[in-house]
């Protein structure tokens, strides 16, 4: 059997479709050193905190991951592209708050290559959250262009960044819609899933 690998580019729409938002510039620069800053006390027995990216920010539970890691003391980015396939207020509302935290929310997509490896060039991230992805089964029928760009190419160019960032960050990936292995087709919502990770060992610490 022959693997031929090819490039996540090959994969990825660099239209304007997805990649709208504009970032850069050293106010942008200064606003995310600031908020990935470690909120731990000097000498914390807790040690020193975090430096975390957290993808999917302005989602519920992107949101609640990034206060939790606040009232922590870990220095903390997120991302977020504030489509519409929720309510984009809701989204920008949920920016704001965290934002009154301190909490800088980058708008941008993560299948932007740019943009990943200039924030990794920007700050030496420890960890990162991966929650970003298109949930809902039956949209999936209808645009299924859109889940594999969200969902599959976002992935792989998330960890293809990750792979090229100095140093390489610990990868938490995780999802609040993971149907597995089911033996049910199609499979039901109270269904109990199934799941087998293959983890990257080149991404993932084991001190994580």
């Amino acid at each position: 059997m022959t693997a031929t690998y090819l490039s996540v580019h090959s994969f990825v729409d660099t239209s304007s479709h997805y990649f709208t938002a504009s970032w850069g510039g050293l106010h942008w620069e200064r606003q995310i050193r600031a908020s990935r800053s470690p909120r731990r006390p000097p000498g914390s027995a807790e040690g020193v905190g975090l430096s975390v990216i957290v993808t999917g920010a302005a989602g519920f539970v992107g949101t609640h991951c990034l206060l939790a890691l606040c009232k922590r003391g870990d220095g903390i980015v997120g991302i977020n592209n504030f489509n519409s396939y929720y309510d984009p207020s809701l989204k920008k509302a949920h920016r704001a708050l965290l934002g009154s935290h301190g909490v800088f929310v980058v708008e941008g997509d993560i299948n932007d290559g740019c943009l990943l490896a200039k924030l990794f060039d920007i700050v030496p991230f420890t960890h990162v959250f991966h929650l970003v992805a298109h949930a809902g089964m039956r949209y999936a029928t209808e645009n299924p262009a859109l889940y594999v760009h969200s969902n599959i190419t976002g992935l792989v160019s998330l960890l293809e960044a990750c792979k090229d960032a100095d140093p390489q960050p610990a990868v938490v990936w995780a999802s609040s819609s993971i149907y597995g292995l089911n033996d049910h087709v199609p499979p039901h919502s109270r269904t109990t899933a199934r799941l087998r990770l293959r983890l990257w060992p080149r991404l993932c610490s084991p001190h994580a």
